[in-house]
């Protein structure tokens, strides 16, 4: 069997840079997790994502803990940051919880995709400043613990919708939903099934991303490791192969970004402080990533 000479391998260039801290700016009392980056059309960069204070000692997230999608700009990846009010808060006291989002371009406007207690939900922005709700849009549903949603525009103007959840033969999955508008959704066959039995958060933060016509789905298997992205590839991104990963990076939550011609990778930071003791980073890190040609033996090489 030939090598498929137009798969390519992603890899790290340095290490990953601090660059961006939690709201208050206090490190150790905020985190930074799970996030999204869209740059608009005059090269700034929004960082939008998962920020909150620290649960009390000696407890662990739960209900309510979850609370503020963050809003921050920059005119370089590596700062200086500007934060912004947040885009979404709930109130103080609440048992629900507000969870990762993507933000995307439409028309003239801009839609948000968030996780809102284990289901899609939708919102509009005219500036990404102030955000209202679609409620048009309802919520969408893609099974157990939806979450982590990202957006992949096709060549016909639909878009994908990948999420995290656990719903074909009891394993966990990327579950995938398509639509014209981003307001009225097709439930589609899974992306990816994994071997992982049915568990709330073994597969996280799905990221798709287009290289020419090859697809590229970067996922974290943060239950077997905090830091651990598998890479695959496909042709067809509606479907991945769980049994054939391209490479593993290490980074936890990872976005990919151009900026100026530059591509870059994300990596965030812990929501528990338990998590320190693996050496899981604070805050928001970037780095370079480049692209290299799989190996070819002698026999497969064209």
């Amino acid at each position: 069997m030939l090598t498929d000479n137009k798969k390519e391998i992603p890899w790290i260039q340095g290490a990953f840079q601090n660059t961006l801290e939690a709201p208050n700016n206090a490190k150790g009392q905020w985190y930074i997790n799970d996030h999204c980056i869209l740059v608009d059309s005059s090269d700034q960069i929004h960082w939008f994502g998962i920020t909150n204070p620290y649960p009390e000692d000696g407890k662990l997230y739960g209900p309510g803990s979850h609370r503020h999608i963050g809003h921050a700009v920059a005119a370089h990846p590596f700062g200086p940051w500007t934060m912004r009010e947040h885009a979404f808060s709930l109130p103080d006291g609440t048992t629900e919880n507000i969870g990762a989002c993507f933000v995307v371009l439409f028309g003239s406007e801009y839609r948000m995709i968030y996780t809102y207690n284990e289901a899609f939900h939708f919102a509009r922005s005219d500036d990404m400043d102030d955000w209202q709700k679609l409620p048009e849009a309802g919520f969408l549903d893609l099974g157990p613990a939806t979450r982590d949603p990202c957006v992949l525009q096709l060549d016909d103007g639909s878009y994908l919708l990948y999420g995290t959840s656990a719903v074909y033969a009891d394993m966990s999955a990327i579950v995938l939903a398509s639509s014209h508008d981003l307001i009225h959704w097709k439930t589609e066959p899974p992306a990816l099934i994994s071997n992982v039995q049915r568990t709330c958060g073994a597969l996280e933060s799905p990221f798709v991303y287009r290289r020419g016509e090859e697809y590229y789905l970067f996922l974290n298997f943060s239950h077997r490791q905090y830091q651990e992205t598998l890479v695959f590839h496909s042709r067809d991104p509606h479907y991945f192969d769980w049994n054939s990963p391209v490479c593993t990076l290490f980074a936890h939550a990872a976005e990919l970004f151009d900026w100026r011609g530059q591509l870059y990778i994300t990596h965030c930071g812990i929501e528990d402080r338990h998590w320190s003791k693996i050496g899981a980073p604070y805050g928001l890190w970037l780095a370079e990533l480049q692209w290299a040609k799989p190996i070819m033996a002698n026999n497969e090489q064209s």
